[in-house]
């Protein structure tokens, strides 16, 4: 089909026309982005965490004891000694973070070189200690060894403001090794968290560890776990192993051994920590319906402007049509007429919203951080705005088939 005189005719409504496109433009813009930010939130659902949540308790307890003092040091073996007393509780430790509590964030800049940890230059990661976490938690180690009990430092003295001490050794994540090292083996490898202190060396790769929280940089598996040791003064958080059935039992039988203890402990937080990826989540979901319902709204005001827009022209050309089908066109030319019409129409708005998608994606790296915008979203957002033209289309071009030579002259 010659596709002069369809532009032609288009350049005769440009305000019009002008308006459509940019709406075509706006919703392509739009809904690329809006679906990657769906995948993002649904992924962030299904992410690995590296150990079975509905296996694990997290109980975060408040007390008054003094910072660094012998007695919290005391307090904190005998509230140990007393959870693992507890019968169904198979492993427990003292974390300095709880994996998927959004509170309990202790980030840290993985720096290749120590004027980069100056800069706080380098992926941000979990920083987790506590002796036995990694077992307690329940990870899979799946290069190197575990870390060697006599590394083991107080955390204090790794964090605390004037200190200059860090673990010689530490656990990093597959998926972190991967964006540190590419391609290399990450074992031996060393690497700075913190400016002024000596380097860490890689002795081992565990499969998955979920950071505490899962942002949608998509660095949410981005973790290091390091030989720290971990007292009740330190803001911590108990960790307790089970089965699944026992759960709720060993929860309360641990709140109650530690009141025990100590009858003024305040307990913050008490749940599996399947509950806690439920809580920080929960909102995902919504906000994937949210984004979706806000891209089938834009779907529909566009399929409606042209809806619009065609039976315009379908009112206003009823004589030229009238005059091609008494020349000989067909209801197939006509109708073919008006869908690579709509196609040339919807191809422009689609080219500019490309750019505008980009530009979009831009401004969300910038700002919220988030992934740059995959190139696959570009076609597949044009696919779907092609659909939408050619579906709303149909029925004005249809109508415009259905015009007779003799309606045509008669109007």
């Amino acid at each position: 089909m010659n596709l002069r005189p369809i532009l032609s005719a288009l350049l005769r409504h440009k305000v019009i026309l002008t308006l459509l496109i940019l709406v075509i433009a706006l919703s392509c813009a739009v809904v690329s982005n809006s679906v990657f930010l769906i995948a993002l939130h649904l992924q962030r659902l299904h992410l690995p965490a590296g150990f079975d949540e509905n296996r694990l308790l997290e109980i975060d307890a408040d007390n008054l004891l003094a910072s660094g003092s012998a007695q919290a040091r005391a307090h904190t073996r005998e509230a140990l000694a007393a959870l693992r007393q507890i019968p169904g509780v198979q492993a427990v430790t003292l974390s300095n973070v709880a994996p998927l509590d959004a509170t309990a964030f202790t980030p840290g800049f993985i720096a290749l070189t120590a004027k980069d940890a100056e800069s706080m230059s380098g992926p941000i990661a979990d920083l987790y200690g506590g002796e036995g976490f990694a077992q307690t938690v329940g990870l899979r180690l799946v290069a190197g060894r575990w870390l060697d009990p006599a590394s083991f430092v107080d955390y204090a003295n790794v964090f605390k403001p004037d200190a200059a001490v860090s673990p010689p050794e530490a656990l990093i994540t597959q998926a972190l090794a991967q964006r540190m090292w590419p391609g290399q083996n990450p074992l031996g490898k060393q690497f700075y968290f913190r400016a002024g202190h000596p380097p860490t060396t890689v002795v081992g790769v565990v499969r998955h560890l979920v950071r505490s929280v899962i942002f949608t940089d998509g660095g949410s598996d981005y973790s290091v776990i390091l030989p720290m040791r971990v007292w009740l003064d330190d803001g911590a958080y108990y960790l307790i192993r089970t089965d699944a059935d026992q759960r709720a039992r060993v929860l309360h039988a641990a709140v109650a051994a530690l009141h025990k203890l100590d009858p003024h402990e305040a307990i913050i937080e008490q749940r599996p920590l399947a509950d806690a990826r439920t809580e920080q989540l929960g909102k995902d979901l919504a906000m994937a319906s949210m984004l979706g319902g806000l891209c089938v709204a834009l779907l529909l005001v566009t399929g409606l402007g042209i809806v619009g827009l065609s039976s315009y022209w379908v009112q206003q050309r009823r004589r030229q049509i009238g005059v091609r089908r008494a020349l000989g066109a067909t209801r197939a030319d006509i109708l073919r007429h008006f869908m690579t019409e709509n196609f040339v129409l919807t191809s422009l708005g689609v080219a500019l919203g490309m750019a505008l998608a980009y530009g979009l994606s831009m401004l969300l790296m910038h700002y919220y951080e988030l992934p740059r915008l995959p190139w696959f979203y570009f076609p597949a957002s044009a696919l779907a705005l092609w659909a939408t033209g050619q579906f709303a289309v149909l029925v004005p071009a249809l109508r415009a088939s259905a015009i007779s030579p003799a309606t045509a002259a008669s109007g």
